[in-house]
């Protein structure tokens, strides 16, 4: 039931502020700004969702204790899962390094600093969560905040590598 009333909420903020300015332009521009909304709608189901209502479980006082702020250290210590944990989140983020330049027409060290403040934002909120009482699967860990920069980079390295190709398809009418 959660999860359903963060996605009607995000429904209705699309359609509320978003489709409304950008169904006023081109139709390519709507099209790739819905699949951007699109894409970290999706982020933040896979990441946060659902969010707690603050303070409504109470706090969690060792919140801190589920910090990382160990580089690799699940890979060091070979955690399981922590090498599928890596790639996972490379692969999360290429979509917004790939993205973002398309739509703000902007260049790598942007883009990657973008990318590296939409990390940040998602582990802060994940901590925060931990606080209020929310999933305790979820933490804050510095190996997330760099392999999903290092994401956002591979995306923007494969947006570089097709922009001739996306632009002339973006500027034909």
């Amino acid at each position: 039931m959660d999860y359903l009333i963060n996605f009607i909420i995000l429904v209705l903020i699309y359609f509320l502020f978003f489709y409304k300015k950008w169904n006023k332009k081109p139709k390519k521009t709507l099209i790739i700004n819905t699949l951007m909304y699109t894409y970290i709608v999706m982020v933040l189901f896979v990441t946060l969702m659902p969010l707690p209502i603050p303070f409504l479980n109470g706090t969690n006082n060792l919140f801190l204790e589920t910090v990382n702020l160990i580089p690799f250290r699940d890979l060091r210590l070979n955690y399981y899962g922590a090498v599928r944990e890596i790639f996972l989140n490379i692969i999360m983020m290429i979509p917004f390094g790939f993205l973002y330049p398309i739509i703000r027409k902007v260049g790598i060290l942007k883009t990657v600093t973008v990318v590296f403040l939409f990390s940040l934002t998602i582990e802060s909120t994940q901590l925060l969560s931990a606080f209020w009482g929310g999933l305790a699967s979820r933490s804050f860990d510095v190996t997330d905040l760099i392999t999903n920069t290092f994401g956002g980079l591979v995306g923007y390295l494969f947006f570089s590598t097709l922009k001739p190709i996306i632009f002339k398809i973006l500027n034909e009418q």
